[in-house]
């Protein structure tokens, strides 16, 4: 049996940016961190039968690999060359379609569990691009290497990613102090909406791709990645109030991008927090549900009372600095 993990993340500033329609012509630039709320995945061999079974949301029992009904195993084992002969189990800390990266975490964990199961070690770098390269290369998903990147490293990273599609990962240099700050008053609550972020990308990638509003969407993708690179600065210099300051900007910005970004309830308890001592917001992900993320540096209690009592889950997490990992084998 061979039990592995990848972390979920999220986006602390420039998100967005890594979007292929974007980063292919600019480059990205973005920072992004893992937190302790992880996929994990099950295996093992198959004693008897010789034939695939899976357990996520579904359960499937086939014979060839071809056959399996959910794209990202199969693709996987596929590029793997894993074929037959084994049982895969799948759970997740948190429900998937939250905005927090589940499908490229489950992929990465899948990976380096197949990878595993056939005796090799790979390296976080070749994780992460085989989960691209499945994701936005064989499935066509209208999504960049952000949630791939910070599934495999862990850590608080900047990923600058170059128009020819190779991504640098830097970690952030802050303090071990100001890692704690950030843990306490990054507040996330779960807004209870799921949502396929395909959905949302594919509607920004649709306007980018009309000439009416492509100027507009560029114009708005570089306003966010000179966000991104300044929020670093912060967390570099130590300036955490003007981080959550810049976080209020961001999603002030990113709400430009597609109609499918908020809704009414999403911007009545922004409203909410914001009014009552947060200093910045925003959803996690591509957006219209799942994570509502502020940046709070008084009143914890209160707004967290003040978002409970409208319905949201408040979901405490701390930074995972360890990525992808393989945690059990017997």
């Amino acid at each position: 049996m061979i039990i592995s993990r990848a972390p979920l993340r999220i986006s602390l500033g420039g998100g967005g940016t890594d979007l292929p329609f974007y980063a292919n012509k600019f480059g990205g630039s973005l920072i992004t961190a893992s937190i302790n709320r992880h996929i994990y995945i099950m295996m093992g061999p198959r004693k008897v039968e010789r034939n695939i079974k899976l357990n996520y949301s579904q359960t499937e029992v086939v014979d060839n690999v071809d056959d399996i009904k959910h794209p990202l195993i199969r693709e996987a084992m596929k590029l793997t060359g894993v074929t037959n002969g084994v049982e895969i189990h799948s759970m997740s800390d948190l429900t998937a379609g939250s905005g927090l990266g589940s499908s490229s975490a489950f992929l990465v964990a899948l990976l380096n569990a197949l990878h595993y199961y056939k005796g090799e070690t790979v390296s976080r770098y070749k994780l992460a691009e085989d989960a691209s390269d499945i994701t936005m290369g064989t499935l066509k998903e209208p999504i960049g290497k952000q949630d791939q990147y910070a599934s495999a490293f862990g850590n608080l990273v900047h990923l600058k990613i170059a128009p020819n599609g190779k991504v640098t990962v830097t970690p952030i240099n802050i303090t071990h102090e100001n890692i704690r700050i950030l843990e306490k008053n990054l507040m996330m609550f779960y807004t209870g909406y799921t949502r396929s972020a395909s959905d949302v990308l594919g509607d920004q990638k649709k306007r980018s791709e009309d000439k009416a509003t492509e100027e507009d969407m560029y114009k708005y993708y570089h306003e966010i990645k000179k966000i991104g690179e300044q929020s670093k600065k912060c967390l570099e210099k130590g300036n955490l109030t003007r981080f959550g300051e810049w976080m209020n900007i961001h999603w002030e910005l990113k709400k430009n991008l597609s109609n499918k970004m908020s809704n009414t309830k999403i911007d009545e308890w922004y409203k909410l927090a914001m009014d009552n001592g947060a200093l910045g917001g925003k959803i996690i992900g591509a957006g219209g549900g799942g994570f509502l993320l502020f940046y709070v540096d008084k009143n914890h209690d209160k707004i967290q009372t003040l978002m409970e009592n409208e319905g949201l889950v408040y979901t405490p997490f701390k930074f995972d600095f360890e990525g992808a990992r393989i945690i059990y084998n017997e």
